[in-house]
């Protein structure tokens, strides 16, 4: 950024929206709130958004920030995501154009699938992308040195950090694999057998020479070299797939960038394999009607139809090949005649908006029970600059600790891509199998107005559809957007199809004490003819971290979900000169 001095200043000025959204200052303050005029980092875990924090403030760009995210995700968050897992990656340039990048696992070429699925080990572990996918960003749009950038990362792994509640209580549940699997014993347990506890600090020396290798050498270690190698050697001995020869040949793809207009918006978002595809399928539907004039018990139950409409038609399209389709309006206005609309009356009760961290303590499904043992998992965050670069990357392991699988000495996961967690996508050789996650921007006649994404396996896609329409419809601002309540559509087996098909009448609701839907809206759905299922537990229904642009007070905002333990940290100098 420093090389060049008019663009900053051309960006910065240019780089207006038109929002005029509810007023910040009346909501909770806390670190899972920040604004800035010089840019922004929003992540599940205060140490991978101080690190894209710092990397803005040294003179970095956004590309260069998420990639600092990224990659200190991958140390804290061992259990969501890593360098032996998944992403997809969605940047808007300072020139207002957008790059998708596809860095989602492969089947290795010589993969032979068992009779029967099996849910973890060697078998289940394709070749990573994530390292490839970070590489080609920095390549492509990053200005800083790789080593500066992955130096938090470095010096966490080294030095160690102190575990946090959600990170604690998803190790106690892979106890049990953790002790079956000699790297993971090495990596993540006290004497080979015993948890870390909230508050102690844990090392990862393996993963700090992996990823120093990665650092000095561009990436190229990682498929090409020592790091390649190791884990080639580690998978031939154990039954594994993948290959020297599938590492070399790895190459992080074009996303396949996909645009709609929402309203007088426009969403920018990634097809399959990526999960975009369902976005703008469940927003085009939504388009339909008139949401503004709804109340939120109505406008729940227009959601929940149109989120189950787009969910299933993934069955019918799985490849979705053909992009016009995918972003039909006609075929939305088709489905939205499937719709039912009932007028219904408000609660008297309202919904009371808290500072989170007061409940964070307790309550919480860190570890994903509510929806079962797959469903918690995945990792979203955003980073701006100040000259107007978004990037906006969702990164995976698949299950709680993926694969369950570490190579000794190399510190790090892998993925679970085959095997039973994915078994109903494509397995053969070569394919990228679908997943939900969808890196999400936002623009406005030219100019960026949110960035977004979401954790949580199928509730991703409801996660991103309703804070979209928190944002846009009900005119709410950004953090109220992410704490307000959500639903999520239930889903049962149909033995017809085989498939696991979501209701578009049958529905979850987030009925937390705090930011969460009274009671006695239950019963106003229940009148109205819909079954409704009340979950009281934190962070079950999808984890959405966002940024936005704000015309009015020429800020950035960033908001970390408020039922999980991330931060937004703004930046507090940058290269761009002060807004004139």
């Amino acid at each position: 950024m420093k090389n060049n001095i008019l663009l900053p200043l051309f960006s910065c000025l240019f780089m207006v929206s038109c929002q005029n959204k509810e007023p910040e200052k009346s909501e909770p303050k806390s670190t899972q709130f920040a604004q800035s005029t010089q840019g922004m980092a929003v992540a599940a875990q205060p140490l991978a958004a101080a690190a894209g924090q710092r990397i803005l403030e040294i003179g970095g760009n956004a590309a260069d920030a998420a990639i600092a995210t990224s990659f200190v995700l991958a140390v804290v968050e061992p259990t969501m995501n890593g360098i032996g897992g998944r992403s997809q990656i969605l940047i808007r340039k300072t020139d207002g154009s957008f790059q998708a990048y596809n860095a989602m696992t492969e089947i290795p070429a010589a993969y032979l699938a068992p009779e029967k699925p099996v849910p973890s080990g060697y078998g289940t572990i394709a070749i990573p992308g994530l390292v490839a996918g970070l590489m080609r960003l920095h390549k492509e749009h990053g200005s800083l040195p790789l080593e500066i950038i992955m130096e938090s990362a470095i010096n966490i792994a080294t030095q160690g950090f102190e575990i946090l509640p959600g990170e604690a209580a998803r190790h106690q549940v892979a106890l049990k694999f953790m002790r079956q699997d000699p790297g993971l014993r090495r990596q993540m347990l006290k004497q080979d057998s015993l948890n870390y506890k909230v508050g102690e600090v844990l090392k990862q020396p393996d993963l700090a020479q992996t990823l120093t290798r990665i650092a000095k050498t561009n990436g190229m270690d990682f498929y090409h070299g020592e790091t390649a190698q190791r884990i080639a050697d580690d998978m031939h001995a154990n039954g594994g797939f993948v290959t020297a020869t599938d590492l070399a040949n790895y190459k992080a793809l074009n996303g396949r960038y996909l645009t709609i207009k929402y309203r007088d918006y426009d969403i920018h978002t990634i097809a399959a394999p990526a999960g975009g595809g369902l976005v703008v399928k469940a927003l085009n539907i939504l388009e339909q009607f008139d949401l503004q004039s709804m109340n939120d018990v109505e406008w729940a139950t227009i959601m929940n139809q149109a989120l189950a409409i787009a969910a299933n038609s993934r069955f019918d399209d799985y490849e979705e090949g053909d992009l016009s389709i995918v972003a039909s309006k006609s075929w939305a206005i088709e489905q939205a005649k499937k719709i039912r609309h009932e007028p219904i009356s408000k609660s008297a009760e309202t919904t009371t908006l808290a500072d989170p961290q007061n409940y964070l303590a307790s309550a919480v499904d860190w570890s994903g029970n509510t929806w079962g043992a797959n469903s918690h998992h995945t990792t979203h965050f955003a980073t701006a600059d100040c000259q107007g670069m978004v990037v906006s990357i969702t990164q995976t392991l698949g299950p709680l600790f993926g694969s369950k699988v570490i190579t000794p000495g190399l510190g790090f996961v892998y993925a679970a891509t085959m095997g039973e967690y994915l078994s109903g996508t494509d397995q053969a050789p070569g394919a990228r199998p679908r997943t939900t996650i969808a890196p999400t921007i936002i623009t406005k006649n030219g100019v960026t107005i949110m960035a977004l994404g979401a954790a949580g396996g199928l509730t991703i896609l409801s996660g991103i559809v309703q804070t979209i329409s928190r944002f846009i419809d009900q005119n709410k601002s950004l953090r109220s957007a992410v704490l307000a309540p959500r639903i999520e559509p239930i889903v049962t087996f149909d033995s017809v199809s085989g498939n696991y098909r979501a209701q578009a009448l049958k529905f979850n609701a987030e009925c937390t004490p705090i930011n969460g839907w009274a009671f006695s809206d239950t019963l106003k759905w229940q009148n109205a003819g819909f079954e409704v299922t009340a979950i009281e537990k934190y962070g079950a229904f999808s984890r959405v971290h966002a940024l936005s642009f704000d015309e009015a007070s020429a800020h950035w905002s960033g908001a970390a979900d408020a039922d999980w333990e991330g931060a937004a940290f703004g930046a507090r100098v940058s290269d761009c000169p002060p807004k004139l």
